[in-house]
């Protein structure tokens, strides 16, 4: 059958959707719906709000290599590789073969790789320079425990040494320095020779990653600055849940919120659907912030029902994205 992986895709989804609404309870959702109030709608306003950013920066990084694909259809891979990849038990890696997939009906394969590995890595300055600004503020601008303030620190440091390895792979590239690190270690070596027998595609997939750097320095740091700016939104969506219920609070404590728990969930991104690694966050912050702690688990369910909303979105995605006639595929290099 032609789209049977875009139906294991969408059934996979689908029965993860299922059991986290099993797991949360009909009740309890109806009951968070009703005392979220319009909160609710406002936060998966920003949520569409931040699917646009991630594809506009995806689609700056791309330049011309991502000519062959309309910007609508690059939103829905997007939307659903974000859903696929919150689904995917331990690891949040399930949506960048499904990505790969699409995006290979438009282009190479060699090509749709590092178009998708691209934006992980402009994705992931983004995030981390987010993460940086709100230890920063929070370090400069609360009053935290010693503890705590060591805590952010180190993991300041931490994101400054992921920064400054991500740009080196935009300046440099990815797969020729994976084969030479596979060489060097001895237990490895064999890898490395079988990725020597596609030097030529490695290094072709290379130039895609570094393009951006190299030849439209501008574009690269603006799809950064749009990425910058949808993880800046997921601190107003900690804002606007808390102000629905009442609670006055800081853009400065509610980006905070966020940082701690984003930080927390990729810790311990081996706990399957970042079940209560989030709440475990919001709860502690909230404690630190001297609000009430069981507030976490209300702002937890909330972005729950939230992710709901997106994740069958996301499924809708997947069955309605189209084929495209497909260019060559990889090739074995010389």
């Amino acid at each position: 059958m032609k789209n049977i992986w875009k139906i294991s895709f969408f059934a996979f989804g689908l029965t993860a959707f299922v059991y986290l609404v099993w797991r949360l309870g009909l009740d309890q959702i109806v009951a968070n719906i009703e005392k979220a109030g319009w909160s609710l709608l406002y936060v998966i306003i920003v949520w569409f709000a931040i699917y646009l950013l991630n594809t506009l920066a995806w689609q700056l990084a791309l330049g011309g290599k991502g000519d062959g694909i309309a910007f609508p259809k690059l939103f829905m891979v997007t939307v659903s590789g974000f859903v696929l990849n919150y689904i995917t038990p331990v690891i949040a890696l399930g949506g960048e073969p499904y990505k790969i997939k699409i995006l290979g009906e438009s282009m190479e394969k060699a090509h749709s790789i590092s178009a998708v590995v691209l934006y992980r890595m402009v994705h992931l300055l983004g995030h981390m320079f987010l993460l940086l600004t709100g230890i920063v503020s929070a370090l400069l601008f609360l009053s935290l425990p010693f503890s705590l303030d060591v805590v952010l620190a180190a993991a300041g440091a931490v994101i400054i040494a992921v920064i400054a390895w991500t740009f080196s792979g935009h300046r440099d590239g990815i797969f020729e320095r994976l084969t030479k690190f596979l060489a060097a270690v001895p237990l490895l070596s064999k890898a490395a020779g079988a990725l020597r027998k596609y030097e030529n595609n490695l290094r072709e997939m290379d130039q895609v990653i570094t393009d951006v750097y190299h030849n439209r320095r501008r574009k690269f740091y603006l799809s950064i600055g749009v990425e910058y700016a949808s993880r800046a939104c997921m601190g107003l969506e900690v804002y606007l849940i808390l102000h629905g219920v009442g609670v006055e609070t800081t853009v400065a404590s509610a980006l905070f919120l966020y940082v701690l728990y984003s930080i927390l969930i990729n810790v311990l991104f081996f706990i399957p659907l970042n079940l209560g690694a989030r709440e475990g966050g919001l709860v502690v912050g909230l404690g630190t912030l001297a609000l009430p702690p069981l507030l976490g688990v209300y702002l937890g369910v909330v972005m729950r029902i939230r992710e709901f909303f997106w994740i069958l979105l996301g499924l809708l995605f997947i069955l309605l994205t189209t084929e495209k006639e497909k260019p060559s595929s990889m090739t074995t290099g010389g």
